[in-house]
């Protein structure tokens, strides 16, 4: 049975090629079953269809919309969606083929939700290993046969770990799980998920803590797919920064460095250079000297475990206080909501507000947040409030990959966002 959302009258104006989700406040009435599989028709109220697009009957946003205006989309939509995102990153340069030997990078984003128009759905890849994250009811629903196409169209050396967490599942109404799709049968997933990125080497832990916590709590944020993708060409940009410096010895911090992306690419591209690298995560740090080992790049590098919350006190030991010729400062997901910038703010202004008098003159910081909440505005308000006499100046602003597009209209997409500013 068809399933038919008409909205409320007072729903204001919406334009699907916008508003991509439809939320349950503005909805008047479901006609048709809760089913997940369903692909919904959306109306106005006066019986116009606007959309159609994915129903989710337990979630506050009731649709995700696929298509815009009367015709639905074709029956093979996801199909096509998943060849187009796979055609999509071979136009950009990632190479799908399994034979790693030849490719230089084979960590990055496959399937990337709304920005691939399949709204639900992540596929990261990790060198042999597929992480494929799902956080909505009808991509739940639809998981056998996304693993189906996976396998048989880009088929990977390791298999496909499939994700669905705690906290999708109770939004969204489906059960949570783990679920290892071993290529040999086994059913045993790696113990560490292992990638090239422009040319170096990583492993990380699956599922381990990843060392964020957000500044309200003591407690390690959970890294679902084991590396942050999105943030790897800004490494290679924010390393090249540092190779540029005229210093005999650039000296480095690196807060938040999970395991070691931008504190390995800053030494491979500058063996000058000296990198304090800060994750209160001891799993992680271990990961990342064993990173450095392998991309021997170990005598560059020193860890600190310590939260980039906390009080860093360890900072003001000799070997580590600086002064630093660049400085990424990298916290976790600390404004889930509107409601949370205030705190989320303060926090990152208090510890920037210890990170800047140590950066050297000329020196730089890219400033990062990865909540959709805390935009440009509020990255800028938090160095204002932290930086008092010190004369910074923004120097540039960086966003996801292109491995993470973003489909027009679709504000909640864009997530990520860099702001590099330099001392004068």
């Amino acid at each position: 049975m068809a399933v038919r959302i008409e909205l409320r009258r007072d729903a204001g104006r919406i334009d699907p090629g916008r508003n991509r989700w439809i939320r349950d406040r503005q909805v008047a009435r479901v006609l048709g079953p809760p089913d997940p599989m369903a692909v919904a028709e959306l109306v106005d109220h006066r019986g116009q269809v606007l959309a159609h697009g994915l129903y989710s009957p337990e979630s506050r946003i009731l649709l995700r919309v696929l298509s815009t205006g009367p015709k639905p989309p074709p029956a093979d939509w996801l199909e096509r969606r998943l060849a187009a995102a796979f055609a999509g990153r071979e136009g950009l340069g990632f190479s799908h083929a399994s034979n790693l030997a030849s490719q230089v990078t084979t960590g990055y984003r496959e399937v990337n939700s709304e920005g691939d128009g399949v709204p639900g759905l992540v596929v990261d890849r990790f060198g042999e290993w597929r992480v494929v994250q799902i956080t909505t009811a009808p991509i739940a629903a639809r998981r056998q046969a996304i693993l189906a196409w996976l396998s048989e169209h880009a088929p990977l050396p390791g298999g496909q770990i499939l994700l669905m967490a705690d906290s999708a599942a109770a939004r969204e109404g489906f059960a949570a799980g783990l679920e290892i799709h071993a290529r040999d049968g086994l059913g045993t997933g790696p113990s560490a998920l292992e990638w090239r990125e422009h040319g170096s080497v990583f492993t990380a832990p699956f599922r381990a803590p990843s060392g964020r916590a957000e500044p309200s709590s003591s407690a390690p944020a959970v890294q679902k797919t084991g590396a942050y993708h999105d943030q790897r060409d800004n490494r290679r940009r924010f390393a090249e920064l540092v190779a540029a410096r005229s210093v005999d010895t650039p000296r480095v911090l690196d807060l938040g460095c999970h395991v070691g992306g931008f504190s390995i690419a800053v030494a491979a591209a500058c063996p000058r250079a000296r990198v304090v690298a800060v994750d209160q995560s001891a799993t992680v740090l271990e990961h990342l000297r064993r990173n450095a080992i392998a991309n021997q790049v170990s005598d560059q590098i020193q860890t600190v475990a310590a939260d980039m919350f906390g009080d860093l006190a360890r900072l003001d030991e000799p070997t580590v206080a600086g002064p630093f010729h660049a400085v990424i400062f990298d916290p976790p997901k600390i404004a889930s909501s509107r409601r949370d910038l205030p705190r989320a703010v303060k926090a990152m202004a208090r510890t920037l507000s210890r990170v800047l008098p140590r950066l050297a003159n000329a020196g730089v910081i890219a400033v990062c947040s990865c909540s959709h909440h805390l935009g440009w505005d509020e990255l800028e308000r938090a160095v204002l409030d932290a930086s008092g006499s010190i004369r910074m100046a923004r120097i540039a602003r960086w966003g996801a990959g292109f491995d993470h597009p973003i489909a027009p209209g679709h504000d909640e997409g864009q997530y990520l966002r860099v702001a590099v500013y330099q001392r004068r």
